[in-house]
This record gives C-alpha cells, sequence and structure tokens, in this order.
C-alpha cells in the first residue's frame, strides 16, 4: 500500500474525450433509472437536481477542518467498508489498475502539479473497480475544483460536514453491452476525495471514505 500518483500525461488525451462525454451528458434530459436503449450509444448522465455545488454551508456545521494525507490506504476504511471491499471487489491496489480517479482533465493537471495525494484502487483490470484520490488541496485549488464539476454537469449537496458531486454515464462497449461508469467528489475543509468508478460504487464509498477521514 504505497503513496503514489498515476502516470497521468500519457493518457491526458484519452481523459480528455471521456470528459467531454461527461459535458455533453450534462445537456440532455436526466435518463430513465431504469438505463439507457442499447440501441443508443449516446452517453447519459445522472444526476441530483442541483446541476451546481453548494455555495455555502450551515452555520452549524465545521466549515474549515483540515486533514494530513494519510500514511496508507489502511486509514480510508472502516472495517465494514473494507469488508465490503474486500468482497466485492478485490484486491486492493493491483498495480495492473490504471484507472483514474477522474476522467476532468484539469482535475488530473491538479493531481499531476505535485499536491500531497494518496490513490488507492479496488478490483483488477477489465472488470469492475474503482480508483480514488485522497488530496490535500490549497487554498486557491479548492474553489477551481468545485467550479469544474459544476461546470461538467456534477450534482452536488451537503454530506458529512462537506460537498458531495457525483455523475454517472451509462454507454455501449464494442461489444454492444451497457457499461456504467461514475465519478463521485468530495470537498471539505483543504482535502478532496476523488472516486472514479466502472460497474458499481458499494453503496456509502465516498460517505464513508469523509467520515473516517474527518472522524
Amino acid at each position: 500500500m504505497t503513496n503514489t500518483r498515476p502516470r497521468i500525461r500519457t493518457l491526458l488525451a484519452a481523459a480528455a474525450v471521456i470528459s467531454a462525454a461527461f459535458a455533453l451528458a450534462a445537456c440532455v434530459p436526466e435518463p430513465d433509472p431504469t438505463g439507457t436503449s442499447p440501441s443508443s450509444p449516446a452517453p447519459s448522465v445522472s444526476a441530483s437536481d442541483s446541476a451546481e455545488p453548494t455555495a455555502s454551508v450551515p452555520a452549524d456545521r465545521p466549515q474549515a477542518v483540515e486533514i494530513s494525507l494519510p500514511a496508507s490506504c489502511d486509514a480510508l476504511y472502516s472495517p465494514q467498508m473494507r469488508a465490503t471491499l474486500e468482497d466485492r471487489l478485490p484486491p486492493l491496489n493491483d498495480p495492473a489498475v490504471t484507472l483514474y480517479s477522474t476522467q476532468l482533465v484539469p482535475a488530473l493537471e491538479i493531481l499531476e502539479s505535485g499536491v500531497p495525494t494518496l490513490r488507492c484502487s479496488w478490483g483488477a483490470p477489465g472488470g469492475a473497480g474503482l480508483s480514488t484520490n485522497v488530496t490535500v488541496l490549497t487554498a486557491e485549488d479548492l474553489p477551481r475544483v468545485q467550479d469544474m464539476l459544476a461546470v461538467n454537469g456534477f450534482g452536488c449537496e451537503d454530506a458529512v460536514g462537506g460537498i458531495l458531486c457525483s455523475a454517472q454515464t451509462e454507454t455501449l462497449d464494442l461489444d454492444s453491452k451497457l457499461v456504467t461508469r461514475g465519478e463521485s467528489h468530495f470537498l471539505r475543509g483543504n482535502g478532496w476525495v476523488a472516486t472514479s468508478w466502472v460497474g458499481e460504487l458499494p453503496a456509502g464509498y465516498t460517505e464513508g471514505v469523509a467520515a473516517t477521514l474527518w472522524g
């Protein structure tokens, strides 16, 4: 379990294509929750009613609780979430997994800029899995991340003392099979938890990571 950043530069072009898919999906009506028709390859975004992140927080909630970068992925999960991940998406930190924690190019550029970050992945190559980066942001980068999520159609809400934003797409692969993927982002204080997933995201995953980190 190591503190690493993914190799980003080599796949920025590919990430730009996927990022564009998120942006285009934000411009179409919200999809039927049962899924898109297999006859249409266009991605769709499923988000909350509000496409813009909450700009303020309730007065009775901590607004600037800072965290330090965890030493390892072990610090991210409650015993219950760890058991769920080991059962449904093993293994932890397979070195062959190259999934990034976000497909948004501006967000990847922040991760590449040298900010302190810890990457943790679950799953094996070619199947369901997820990748999470816990990152300590500067005061300048925090609003940049929040703005880029709004621009790309993420729905945001208050959660665990911070802001939780998410988006989901459904596309057809080369075998005409429906593939579900999405992203979940949590912002609080100086911390940013970014997760990209394929196939499934365990219920309460991001909220659980946030609760563990911020205690």
